[in-house]
């Protein structure tokens, strides 16, 4: 297989507000699946945790085998929205409160 190239650059963090946004998103991960360029990690970090009592994961975690960015992704439970965050340079950083 050729080296993969990404849309790493050319995409950002988003919330998912919406089921056209959560399709989108569906899609987008799952032909970089399939074409190689992701790769789906198992982390056990919360992107979010409220002193010891509380802990939220993200449903999905990938990394792009061309730059190496991290990307996470927590599907919404509509009302609620959901969200994918991007970590450019692989550095993690969850949100505690």
């Amino acid at each position: 297989m050729n080296n993969p190239t990404c849309e790493c650059n050319d995409r950002i963090a988003t919330e998912i507000k919406s089921l056209s946004e959560l399709n989108e998103i569906k899609a987008f991960f799952s032909e970089q699946l399939s074409e190689g360029v992701f790769t789906e990690l198992v982390l056990q970090k919360p992107y979010y945790k409220y002193k010891s009592e509380k802990q939220w994961y993200a449903d999905k975690w990938y990394k792009c085998t061309a730059c190496g960015c991290l990307w996470e992704y927590v599907k919404p439970d509509f009302p609620a929205s959901g969200f994918v965050r991007k970590f450019s340079d692989s550095n993690y950083i969850e949100r505690g409160y």
